[in-house]
C-alpha cells in the first residue's frame, strides 16, 4: 500500500536523506573573499548580510548625431491608410509591450525590462541591428495588433560597430513602425533621446549637455508631468544620477509639453507627431540600478499602455523584529561581544517602540497603516506575568508589556527556544513549533499557524559546512539540502509558508514578488526576506558603525568604502538600499532584531531610525500609500504572483478591443493572473492611487471579458 499523509512524508524524508548527505559532501564551499588593495568598483555580496550599495555603471556616451528626417510615407494624417493600416480593421491590440533596442549590449534593455518583469507584464524585445521589422512582427494573421505599447531604448536606434555608427532601422522600417502606431493608436516612448530631427522631430533645441555623476541633478515635474506620473509627489525632486543629460528648450510654435525640468531646461517631453502619434521622450540616460529609473519607467510604461496591461505595481514596507522574548548577544562599540548577560529587551523598549510606531503613522500619512511584525520565541515568556504596560520597566516586565500591547503589533512563530534547525530531529523540530504556538496563544499573540520563520533561516540548506571554524562563511547548498525533519514537521503542522533570505541564491524565487516551492514538499513555499546590514546584536549608533566598518570599511573583512563610515552615513546607505526595495515594489519583509529595538537615546532606536528615513524619503517621492502587510497576507500575495507568472508562461494573453471598449483574457490552461486597466466598478477590482487591477481566474480556453478604462 502506498503511504499517505505524514507516513508518506516520512518515507520521502528517509529517501531524501541520502541525497541530502551527498549534496553536503559534494557541495562547493564558498571561499573567504580576499582583501583587495583598493576598494572594489562593485559592492561585495556576502551571504547573510544586506546589500552594501547598488552596482555602479559607467555614464553612457552621448547619442551619435545624424542630420535630416525620415520622411513619413503612406499617410500624412491619422488614418487607416498606408503601411499596416489595412490590417487594422478589427481595432484589437494585445496587451503586450514591444521593447525596441539596437543589440544585446544596449543598456536601455535592462533599464526597461527590469520594471516590466517586476510588474508582471508581457513583452518582447526586438533587436533592430539583427532583426528585420515586418508587418507580421507587428500584426498577427487575424489582423490583431501584437502590441499596445512601443518602448524605444533610444529615439534614434543608432549603434556603434567597428568605429562607425549604424542605423538600427531603415527608413522603411521606421515608417512601418509609425504606421502601426498611427493605425492602431499605440503610443511610443523613447527612454533616451536628444535634440535634433532624426529620425523624427520631438520639438527640442539644445541648451547644453553633459554627464551627471553621483551628485544628483534635481529634476522637477511640470503640471503635465505630474499628470503622467500621478503616483509621484507632484513636488518631488527626481534625483538623476549616473547619467548623460541633454538640456533642452521646446522650439517655439511646436506642439509639445514639457514633463520634467531642471530650472529652465526641459528633460522630458510629450508631443503629438503631425500624423497623430502620441510620444514621450526622456533626454537623459537610465539604468536598472538607479533610483530615477525606479521612479519613472513604470509611469512611462503605464502611459504607453494607457494603463491596460497584465500585472501591477504597488509599494510596500514590511519589517520583522526577530527574537522577541529572547536574550541577545551584545556587540560593543569597541568590537567586543558580550554573550552573558548580553542584551535583553525591556518593557520600556516595547512601550517606546509602540510610541515610535504611532508617531511614524502620524508624521507620514502615506504610512498610516505601518505595523511592525514580531517573530517571537516563547521560552522567554513569563507565564505568570500580568498584562500591564511598564513604560519604565526592565526585562522582567517584557511579557506583561507585550500582553498589554499585543494588538498593536503582528506576531509570527519563530520557534520556542530559537535553535538552529539544520540537524534537529523530527520530534525536536515539531515540538519547537508547537510549543511556541502554545506559549504565544496563552498570552494572546495571534500568530498565523501557516507561517514559520526559522531561527537565522536555519534548516533551509544554507549553513557553515565546517563547524570547527565558526568564522567560516555560510555555504548555500540549495533547498534540496534542507533539514528533511523540518520540512516534514512543518507540513504535518499545516505550515505552507517558510521565511527565506534574499541573500541566499537558492531562496530567491524565479520571478519578482513570488514564492518558491520547496523541492522536498511543494505544498510549502519559501518566501524570502530582505536582510540588512543593521547587525542583530548592535543596539546603538556607535555600535552599528563599528560593526559595519568591521565588514565594509577599508580594514574590514570585505573592504568596500575608502574610509570608515559614521553612523549617519551607515543609516543613509542602508536607507538608500531599503528605499530601492520599496521603489521596486517588493513586498518582502526586511529583517531586524530585538537589539535594534533598544531605546538608545530619548526614544531613538536603530530600527525606527531606519524606518523613518525610508518612509521620509518615500513620502518625498510618492503620492500613493505605502502598504504594510501581515505575513499571512504576504504569503497569499506571493502565491497569487506565482500563479500570475505561471499563467504567463502557459500562454495566457489579453486583447483590448477599441470598438467595444473591452478586454478579453484567455489561456490554454487553468490559472489566474492580475489585470490592470479595468473600471472601478469591476467585481473584485482593487484601486491603488489611480491604478485599478483585478484578479482574473482562468479556465482553459474560456474567455473572460472586462470593461476597460484606458488612461488619457
Amino acid at each position: 500500500m502506498v503511504p499517505t499523509g505524514p507516513a508518506r512524508r516520512r518515507a520521502t524524508r528517509l529517501a531524501l536523506a541520502g541525497l541530502t548527505a551527498l549534496t553536503v559532501v559534494l557541495g562547493t564551499q564558498t571561499a573567504g573573499l580576499a582583501r583587495p588593495s583598493t576598494a572594489p568598483a562593485q559592492p561585495p555580496t556576502v551571504a547573510g548580510h544586506g546589500q552594501v550599495a547598488a552596482p555602479k555603471q559607467a555614464i553612457p556616451k552621448p547619442l551619435p548625431t545624424r542630420s535630416g528626417t525620415v520622411k513619413v510615407t503612406g499617410s500624412t494624417q491619422k488614418s487607416r491608410g498606408g503601411g499596416v493600416g489595412t490590417q487594422a480593421i478589427n481595432d484589437k491590440v494585445t496587451l503586450r509591450a514591444l521593447v525596441v533596442a539596437t543589440n544585446t549590449s544596449d543598456f536601455g534593455v535592462p533599464a526597461i525590462t527590469t520594471t516590466l518583469d517586476r510588474v508582471g507584464a508581457k513583452y518582447d524585445v526586438f533587436y533592430s541591428a539583427t532583426q528585420a521589422l515586418t508587418a507580421s512582427v507587428l500584426v498577427d494573421a487575424n489582423g490583431v495588433g501584437r502590441y499596445n505599447a512601443i518602448l524605444l531604448t533610444s529615439g534614434t536606434l543608432l549603434y556603434e560597430s567597428g568605429g562607425n555608427y549604424l542605423a538600427g532601422f531603415t527608413d522603411s522600417e521606421w515608417n512601418l513602425l509609425w504606421a502601426y502606431e498611427r493605425n492602431f493608436e499605440v503610443r511610443q516612448v523613447a527612454l533616451y533621446t536628444s535634440y535634433g530631427t532624426w529620425p523624427e522631430d520631438y520639438c527640442l533645441t539644445s541648451n547644453g549637455e553633459g554627464g551627471v555623476g553621483e551628485t544628483p541633478l534635481p529634476v522637477s515635474l511640470t503640471t503635465a508631468g505630474a499628470g503622467v506620473f500621478d503616483y509621484l509627489n507632484s513636488a518631488a525632486q527626481i534625483p538623476v544620477t549616473g547619467s548623460y543629460v541633454y538640456r533642452n528648450a521646446i522650439r517655439s510654435g511646436c506642439s509639445a509639453d514639457a514633463l520634467m525640468t531642471n530650472g529652465s531646461d526641459v528633460l522630458a517631453v510629450r508631443s503629438t507627431s503631425f500624423d497623430g502619434r502620441e510620444r514621450i521622450a526622456l533626454t537623459f540616460t537610465s539604468n536598472q540600478y538607479l533610483l530615477h529609473t525606479d521612479l519613472l519607467v513604470y509611469g512611462l510604461f503605464r502611459w504607453a499602455t494607457k494603463g491596460l496591461h497584465l500585472g501591477e505595481q504597488k509599494h510596500h514596507l514590511n519589517v520583522d523584529l526577530d527574537d522577541w522574548f529572547s536574550p541577545s548577544a551584545h556587540y560593543k562599540d569597541d568590537g567586543t561581544v558580550e554573550y552573558s548577560p548580553g542584551f535583553r529587551l525591556s518593557g520600556h523598549d516595547a512601550v517606546n517602540l509602540d510610541a515610535q510606531q504611532t508617531a511614524l503613522r502620524t508624521a507620514y500619512p502615506l504610512a498610516s497603516g505601518f505595523t511592525f511584525t514580531i517573530p517571537y520565541n516563547g521560552f522567554g515568556i513569563d507565564p505568570f506575568a500580568g498584562d500591564t504596560c511598564s513604560p519604565n520597566g526592565g526585562p522582567n516586565t517584557l511579557t506583561a508589556t507585550s500582553k498589554c500591547l499585543k494588538n498593536n503589533f503582528r506576531w509570527i512563530n519563530h520557534t520556542y527556544s530559537h535553535p538552529a534547525l539544520n540537524t534537529t530531529d523530527y520530534t525536536t523540530t515539531y515540538n519547537e513549533i508547537v510549543n511556541n504556538r502554545t506559549e504565544g496563544a496563552a498570552i494572546g499573540l495571534n500568530a498565523p499557524d501557516n507561517v514559520l520563520k526559522t531561527p537565522e533561516y536555519s534548516g533551509l540548506g544554507v549553513y557553515n559546512a565546517t563547524p570547527s571554524n565558526p568564522g567560516a562563511p555560510l555555504t548555500d547548498f540549495g533547498l534540496a539540502a534542507s533539514n528533511p525533519d523540518l520540512i516534514e514537521a512543518a507540513a504535518d503542522l499545516g505550515i505552507d509558508t517558510v521565511a527565506g533570505n534574499m541573500s541566499f541564491a537558492s531562496h530567491v524565487p524565479p520571478n519578482f514578488n513570488t514564492a518558491k516551492a520547496h523541492p522536498m514538499d511543494t505544498s510549502i513555499s519559501v518566501v524570502p526576506c530582505w536582510p540588512t546590514n543593521i547587525a542583530y546584536f548592535t543596539t546603538t549608533g556607535s555600535e552599528q558603525a563599528h560593526f559595519y566598518n568591521s565588514l565594509y570599511g577599508p580594514n574590514g573583512a570585505f573592504p568596500y568604502w575608502p574610509t570608515d563610515r559614521t553612523y549617519a552615513q551607515v543609516l543613509d546607505l542602508e536607507a538608500t538600499v531599503g528605499l530601492q526595495h520599496v521603489a521596486s515594489g517588493s513586498i518582502y519583509a526586511h529583517t531586524f532584531h530585538i537589539g535594534n529595538v533598544r531605546d538608545y537615546d530619548s526614544g531613538k532606536t536603530l530600527v525606527t531610525d531606519w524606518v523613518k528615513e525610508v518612509v521620509s524619503r518615500y513620502s518625498s517621492y510618492y503620492s500613493v500609500p505605502l502598504l504594510n502587510s501581515s505575513w499571512a497576507q504576504i504569503a497569499t500575495y506571493t502565491k497569487a504572483r506565482t500563479a500570475h507568472f505561471a499563467a504567463l508562461g502557459a500562454g495566457a494573453s489579453a486583447v483590448y478591443d477599441r470598438t467595444t471598449g473591452q478586454i478579453t483574457v484567455t489561456s490554454p490552461a487553468d490559472g489566474s493572473l492580475q489585470l490592470g486597466g479595468v473600471t472601478t466598478t469591476t467585481t473584485g477590482a482593487v484601486s491603488y492611487g489611480t491604478d485599478v487591477t483585478v484578479p482574473v481566474t482562468l479556465a482553459a480556453n474560456t474567455p473572460v471579458t472586462f470593461d476597460a478604462a484606458p488612461r488619457p
